[in-house]
C-alpha cells in the first residue's frame, strides 16, 4: 500500500523539505497517481514519526494508537458539552474507541489522516462552544486556527464551517423571531472559520498547479450517491464483513436494488430528520454531522477509479455523530437496577454487549492487516470480483516467490475483464519487477492502448524499455504519452528529459 512510497522510500522526509509540504501536493516526488491531495499536516506527521522512530513500525503504530486515544478523549468532552450527561458521553467515547470501521484508520499508517483531521476538527468545535459560553476572542481565534490545521490535514474538514453555522442556527444564543438578527448573529459566529477556509483554499490553489480531471460522469456520480450512503449507513450500524476493497461499482442505470431501494431508504431518513428537527434539534444536528464529512468522499467519485469508491476510513469522523446518538439513546432508556452504583441496568447491559461485540470484531479485523497476503487475501474473500484486490493479492504472491499462484490469479482476473487497464498494468509491472522485462513490456503496451490518457503506463513502460537498453523506443513512448494525456504531463516531460540527458 502507500506506506512504502510515502514512508519507506520517501526521500522528502527531511526537515529541509518541510516548507515544501505547504506548497506542493502529497505525491510531489515523481508519482503519477493520486496527485490531487494537499495534506501538509499529514506529511509533517510522517516526518516527525520518521525522525523519532526511524523505520521501526511498532513505534509508528503506538503513535497512531495514542492519536486515536486523544480523539476518544475529545469525543467524551464533546459528548459532555452537547448532552450534559457524563455516562452518555463516556458510553459514546467507549463505543468510538472500539468501532471496527476505525481499524483501517488506526492500523494503516498512511490512513492516519483520519485521526489527524479528527483531532483538529473536534478541537475547533470545542473551542467554538467555549466562545459561545465566554464570548471571548481567544477561543474563536483558536477555533479558526484549528479549522485551518484540520483542512491542512484532510479535505474532510471542509464540513466544519457548515456544522458550526448549522449549530448556531439551531441553537441561537439569543432567542429572537427576527430573521435579520439571527442571520447577523450566525454570520458573526462563523466568519472566522470561513476566513480560515478561504486561507486554506488560497494555499491549496497555489500548491496544486494542475487541474484534476474527472474520470466518471456527473450523472453516474449522482446515481451512485444513494447506494454509497446506504452502504456507509450499513457498515456503521452493522460493522461486519469489512475489507480494504469492496465489490461496489459505479451505478450506470436505475436498477431496483442498486438505485431505487437506496433512494427509498434515503427518503425515509429525510423524513426522520424532518421529524427530529421539530422534536429534538440535537438529533437533527448529529444527523447532519454524520452526513457532511462524507460529502468530500461523495464528490471524490468524480475522480475515484471504479471499484475503489468506498472505504472504511471515510466513516471515522462521521461516526463521532453516530456514537453520540447511541450515547444519547442509551441515556434515554428506562433506568432500573444497579442504582447503588448509579448505573442503570438496561443501558449498561446494552453498552457491554455493544462494546464486547465490536471489540471482538475490531480484534479480528486488526489481524487482517498483519501482512500483505492476509490483507489482500481477505479483500478477495470479501470482494471476489474486485479487480484491484485480485491484482494486489497476485502481486503479493509474486513477491513471496509463489509465481504459479500469482499467474493463475492474474489469468483468472483477466478472464473477468480482459480489457481492464489495471489488470494489464499490474501484470506488466509485476513481471518487469521480477526481471521478465519482455513479457512485462507487452502487457504495459496493452495498458497504454486501453487507457491512453493515463500517464502511469507510459512512465513504467519507458523505464522497462530503458532497462532493456531501448532508449529510442522509450523516448517514442513518452512522446506518444505527451500527445495523449491531459493530466500530469509534466511527469512525462521530466522523464523524457532524464532519458535524453542520460543519453548524451
Amino acid at each position: 500500500m502507500d506506506d512504502l512510497p510515502q514512508i519507506v522510500n520517501n526521500p522528502t522526509l527531511q526537515w529541509k523539505s518541510a516548507p515544501h509540504f505547504f506548497v506542493e501536493d502529497v505525491w510531489r516526488f515523481p508519482q503519477a497517481q493520486y496527485r490531487n491531495y494537499y495534506r501538509p499536516i499529514f506529511l509533517l506527521w510522517l516526518l516527525v514519526n520518521f525522525k523519532l522512530f526511524g523505520l521501526h513500525p511498532s513505534l509508528w503504530h503506538l503513535a497512531a494508537i495514542a492519536l486515536h486515544g486523544v480523539v476518544v478523549v475529545m469525543v467524551f468532552r464533546l459528548g459532555l458539552r452537547l448532552m450534559g450527561n457524563e455516562l452518555a458521553a463516556a458510553a459514546a467515547a467507549l463505543l468510538f474507541a472500539v468501532h471496527p470501521t476505525h481499524v483501517e484508520s488506526v492500523v494503516w499508517l498512511s490512513g492516519i489522516t483520519e485521526p489527524l483531521v479528527a483531532v483538529f476538527f473536534l478541537g475547533a468545535f470545542l473551542q467554538y462552544l467555549n466562545w459561545r459560553e465566554t464570548n471571548r476572542v481567544r477561543p474563536m481565534l483558536l477555533c479558526a486556527l484549528l479549522t485551518l490545521l484540520a483542512l491542512l490535514a484532510k479535505e474532510t474538514a471542509a464540513a466544519l464551517p457548515l456544522l458550526i453555522m448549522l449549530y448556531e442556527w439551531l441553537f441561537p444564543r439569543v432567542e429572537t423571531e427576527k430573521l435579520g438578527v439571527r442571520v447577523t448573529a450566525t454570520a458573526h459566529a462563523v466568519w472566522p472559520v470561513f476566513g480560515a477556509t478561504a486561507v486554506y483554499a488560497c494555499m491549496r490553489l497555489f500548491a496544486m498547479n494542475h487541474v484534476v480531471l474527472a474520470q466518471n460522469s456527473p450523472v453516474k456520480v449522482l446515481m451512485t450517491w444513494p447506494l454509497l450512503l446506504w452502504k456507509y449507513v450499513g457498515m456503521t450500524l452493522w460493522p461486519t464483513g469489512l475489507a480494504l476493497l469492496y465489490d461496489l461499482r459505479m451505478v450506470n442505470g436505475p436498477s431496483a436494488t442498486r438505485f431505487w431501494l437506496p433512494v427509498a431508504f434515503l427518503i425515509g431518513c429525510a423524513a426522520i430528520f424532518g421529524f427530529a428537527l421539530f422534536r429534538n434539534k440535537l438529533v437533527a444536528f448529529l444527523a447532519c454531522w454524520w452526513l457532511l464529512p462524507l460529502v468530500p468522499a461523495l464528490v471524490g467519485l468524480l475522480t475515484f477509479p471504479d471499484g475503489d469508491i468506498i472505504h472504511d476510513r471515510y466513516t471515522y469522523l462521521p461516526s463521532v455523530a453516530f456514537v453520540l446518538l447511541l450515547g444519547l439513546g442509551l441515556s434515554r432508556l428506562p433506568r432500573s437496577g444497579l442504582e447503588a452504583f448509579r448505573l442503570p441496568l438496561e443501558p449498561f447491559v446494552l453498552l457491554v454487549v455493544l462494546v464486547g461485540g465490536w471489540g471482538v470484531l475490531t480484534a479480528l479485523q486488526t489481524q487482517v492487516w498483519s501482512s500483505g497476503l492476509t490483507l489482500f487475501g481477505h479483500s478477495v474473500a470479501v470482494a471476489p470480483n474486485n479487480l484491484r484486490a485480485r491484482n494486489l493479492l497476485a502481486n503479493q504472491f509474486f513477491k513471496a516467490g509463489d509465481t504459479r499462484r500469482a499467474l493463475m490469479l492474474y489469468d483468472s482476473t483477466l478472464r473477468l475483464d480482459p480489457n481492464a487497464w489495471e489488470t494489464n498494468f499490474s501484470i506488466g509491472v509485476t513481471l518487469a519487477s521480477v526481471g521478465q522485462l519482455q513479457q512485462g513490456e507487452s502487457f504495459l503496451r496493452r495498458a497504454c492502448v486501453l487507457d491512453r490518457k493515463n500517464p502511469e503506463s507510459y512512465l513504467v513502460l519507458a523505464d522497462v524499455l530503458c532497462a532493456e537498453s531501448h532508449r529510442d523506443d522509450a523516448r517514442g513512448v513518452l512522446r506518444e504519452g505527451l500527445s495523449a494525456v491531459d493530466m500530469h504531463s509534466e511527469l512525462l516531460q521530466r522523464k523524457l528529459t532524464e532519458i535524453e540527458t542520460a543519453g548524451k
